[in-house]
C-alpha cells in the first residue's frame, strides 16, 4: 500500500505538471475535454496563421486548472514558449492602468470625475472644429477610461521605438497646445491610446511617485514580480519572447504609449490579475480594490451616450464589459491587445468564476485570428465542463420580412458616408440601394419591414439609415467580426461634400514625412507593418477633399473638410476620425501636419 500510495502521488504530480499547475490538479481533472480539444485548436491555428509561440493559462476561481506553452518563444534559439515567457501584452494593459487609477482613487489621491487639468495642469488641447465651446463639460479622468474624452487617439511616429524614450509624454502636452480635440467629452466612442499614456501621468502626479514605482508594488501585492510597464528586470530580460511576422523575427521595440500598451508579463502571473478580478479586487491575499470600486468598474459607462447606443459593446472602466460570442455566459470582461509581433487576449466570466489569457508572439495581423478565437472557445468549453451549459449556437440579426420603400423614402438615404476605411456611396436604384464600399463593387440593398436593408439572397448583414445626436449615420448589424456573432457597429456618417477652396487645391500632390523618428519602429520593419505613413497624397476625389494614407500594406482615405486656409477638420466619427489636419510653416516652408507627423509636398 506504501508503494501504490507514493505511485499514485508521483502520477497526479506528473499528470499535474503537464498540464502546468500544482495548485489546481484536483480540479484540472475536471476539464480533460476542454484542454484536449483547445489543445487541437491550438495546434491547428498556429500552424495556418503562422503563429510562432503561444502561452495560455485557465483560471477556475483562485486556482489555474491548466497552463501551457506551445511552440517557440526565439525560434532562432529554439527556445520554446512556456507559461513563464514574457511577451508584451498591449492594450490588455489598458486593463491594468484602468485597475491603477482606481487604486489610487481608493486611496484618496485622486477622483475620476474631476478634470485631467487638476492633474495635469499643462494639459490644454483646443476645441473640437465644428462644435460650440463647453466650459462646463471638461476633460475628465474618467472619460479617459472610457475613450470618450475626445483627446485624439494615435500619434504613430516615435510610439514605437528601437530604443525605450523618456521625452514621448512631454512632447505629446507640447503638441496638444496647438492641437485639436476630436469631439467633446462624451460625444462619441473613439479609441484613445494617447488618453491612456496620460493617465499615467495622472497617476504619478497624483501618488508623488513614478508611475513605474507605484504600478511595481502593486503588482507586487498581487503575486506578479515580474511583471512591469518597462523592461528592466532581469527576469523580463532574459525570459521575453520574440515577436514575429509570417514567421520571420522582429526587432524588439519599446512602448512610448507606457500606460496604453506597454506592460510585460507572461501568463502565469496574468492568471494571479485574473483571480484578483475573480476575487472582486481580493488578490493572492491582498485587497488591491474595494469592492464599491470593483463594482463601478463593472458598470456600463456609456448608456448615457446616444451615438454609442448601436454599439454592441458596452465599456465598463478600462473592460470591455460584453462579448456576443458568449453572452450566454452571463457578467464579461474581456480585452485583447496587439503591438508589433505581440497579440494578447483576456476574458473573465465572472458569474461562473472562469478566466483565460492567452499570449502570442507573432504580428496582430495573423494572431487577431488565434488569440480571441482560442480564448473564447476555451472558455465555452471550459462552461460546459463545470457547469454543463452548452455553448449557444451564433445567431446573427432577426430575419425580417423584405418589403417596398417609396422612391422619395430611398433617395433621402443617398450619399456620401465617411467610414473607418474611407468613404461608401449609397445611390437609390429601383427597388431599394445601391452600396458601394471604398474600392469595391456596387452591392445591391432591398428594404426590410424592421425598417434595416440588406441584400437580396442573405439578411446575415443588414445596414440601418438612422439620425442620432443631430448626424446622419449607417449602422451596421452582422453575424461575425473578429470571432464574435451578432455585432452592431457604428459604420458611417453621411456628409454632404463641400468646394474646395483654392488655397486647399493649389495643395493637391504627394508628400513624404519630414519627422519621422530617427529610430521609429517602421524604418525596421516590411511595409506591411507600417503604423506611419512615410508619403501620402493630398488629392480631390468625388468632389470632396481627401488624403491618401497608406497603411499595414493597405490605404485609408481621410475625407477632410477645409475650415480656414489652414485648418480641416477630418471628417467621420469614432476612431481617428475628428481632429485636424493642419498647414504649418516650418523653416519657410509649409508642412502638412496630422497625427503628430509633418509631411512636405514633393
Amino acid at each position: 500500500m506504501k508503494y501504490f500510495g507514493t505511485f499514485c502521488f508521483v502520477s497526479l504530480l506528473a499528470f499535474c505538471l503537464a498540464l502546468g499547475v500544482i495548485g489546481g490538479c484536483k480540479k484540472a481533472a475536471g476539464y480533460s475535454t476542454t484542454i484536449e480539444q483547445i489543445t487541437a485548436l491550438i495546434e491547428q491555428r498556429m500552424q495556418e496563421n503562422q503563429v510562432t509561440g503561444l502561452s495560455i493559462a485557465l483560471v477556475d476561481g483562485q486556482d489555474v486548472v491548466w497552463a501551457k506553452g506551445f511552440g517557440y518563444a526565439d525560434k532562432e534559439n529554439d527556445v520554446k514558449a512556456t507559461t513563464e515567457t514574457i511577451y508584451e501584452i498591449g492594450s490588455v494593459s489598458k486593463t491594468i492602468t484602468a485597475a491603477a487609477v482606481m487604486h489610487a482613487q481608493d486611496k484618496g489621491l485622486l477622483d475620476i470625475d474631476h478634470p485631467l487639468t487638476e492633474y495635469l495642469p499643462e494639459f490644454s488641447i483646443l476645441p473640437p472644429l465644428g462644435f460650440d465651446r463647453e466650459p462646463d463639460n471638461p476633460i475628465t479622468i474618467g472619460t479617459m477610461l472610457t475613450h470618450h474624452s475626445g483627446i485624439p487617439g494615435n500619434f504613430l511616429s516615435g510610439d514605437l521605438t528601437l530604443n525605450p524614450r523618456t521625452d514621448y509624454t512631454a512632447w505629446l502636452l507640447d503638441y496638444f497646445d496647438t492641437d485639436y480635440a476630436c469631439f467633446p467629452p462624451n460625444f462619441v466612442y473613439a479609441y484613445s491610446n494617447n488618453a491612456y499614456c496620460l493617465l499615467a501621468d495622472v497617476v504619478a502626479a497624483a501618488s508623488g511617485q513614478s508611475w513605474e514605482e507605484y504600478t511595481d508594488n502593486m503588482f507586487e501585492t498581487m503575486g506578479m514580480e515580474h511583471t512591469s510597464y518597462y523592461l528592466h528586470k532581469p527576469f523580463l530580460m532574459e525570459n521575453r519572447a520574440r515577436g514575429y511576422f509570417n514567421g520571420e523575427p522582429l526587432e524588439h521595440f519599446y512602448n512610448s504609449h507606457v500606460g496604453a500598451g506597454s506592460v510585460y508579463s507572461n501568463v502565469s502571473e496574468m492568471a494571479n490579475y485574473i483571480k484578483m478580478v475573480l476575487g472582486q479586487g481580493q488578490g493572492e491575499g491582498n485587497r488591491v480594490l474595494r469592492p464599491k470600486t470593483f463594482d463601478e468598474m463593472l458598470k456600463p459607462q456609456d448608456l448615457g451616450v446616444p451615438l454609442d447606443a448601436s454599439n454592441s459593446l458596452r465599456l465598463g472602466l478600462g473592460w470591455v464589459l460584453t462579448d456576443p460570442e458568449l453572452d450566454y455566459a452571463g457578467r464579461i470582461w474581456q480585452f485583447t491587445g496587439a503591438t508589433i509581433g505581440f497579440t494578447s487576449h483576456a476574458e473573465i466570466l465572472l458569474d461562473h468564476q472562469l478566466g483565460v489569457i492567452v499570449s502570442t508572439n507573432s504580428d496582430q495581423q495573423n494572431a487577431m485570428r488565434v488569440a480571441p478565437k482560442v480564448g473564447r472557445e476555451t472558455l465555452k468549453l471550459a462552461l460546459k465542463d463545470k457547469a454543463g451549459i452548452e455553448p449557444a449556437k451564433p445567431s446573427g440579426p432577426a430575419r425580417s420580412p423584405y418589403a417596398s420603400w417609396p422612391k422619395e423614402k430611398l433617395n433621402a438615404l443617398a450619399g456620401i458616408y465617411v467610414t473607418g476605411q474611407g468613404y461608401d456611396i449609397i445611390n437609390a436604384v429601383p427597388g431599394g440601394l445601391e452600396w458601394t464600399v471604398t474600392g469595391g463593387a456596387p452591392q445591391k440593398l432591398v428594404p426590410l419591414k424592421n425598417g434595416c436593408f440588406a441584400a437580396p439572397d442573405s439578411q446575415e448583414l443588414q445596414v440601418e439609415f438612422a439620425r442620432i445626436s443631430g448626424r446622419d449615420v449607417m449602422i451596421l448589424h452582422g453575424k461575425s467580426v473578429y470571432g464574435m456573432s451578432s455585432f452592431s457597429n457604428l459604420f458611417g456618417e453621411r456628409y454632404d461634400p463641400v468646394k474646395t477652396p483654392a488655397a486647399w487645391r493649389n495643395r493637391l500632390g504627394k508628400y513624404e514625412i519630414t519627422n519621422l523618428y530617427p529610430d521609429d519602429c517602421s524604418r525596421f520593419l516590411p511595409e506591411e507593418l507600417h503604423m506611419v505613413a512615410h508619403s501620402i497624397d493630398l488629392a480631390e476625389r468625388d468632389g470632396m477633399l481627401v488624403i491618401e494614407y497608406p497603411l499595414q500594406g493597405a490605404s485609408i482615405w481621410l475625407v477632410i473638410e477645409p475650415f480656414s486656409d489652414t485648418v480641416a477638420l477630418i471628417r467621420g466619427l469614432g476612431d481617428d476620425r475628428g481632429g485636424a489636419v493642419q498647414i504649418v510653416v516650418v523653416n519657410g516652408q509649409e508642412q502638412l501636419q496630422i497625427w503628430g507627423s509633418l509631411y512636405k509636398k514633393s
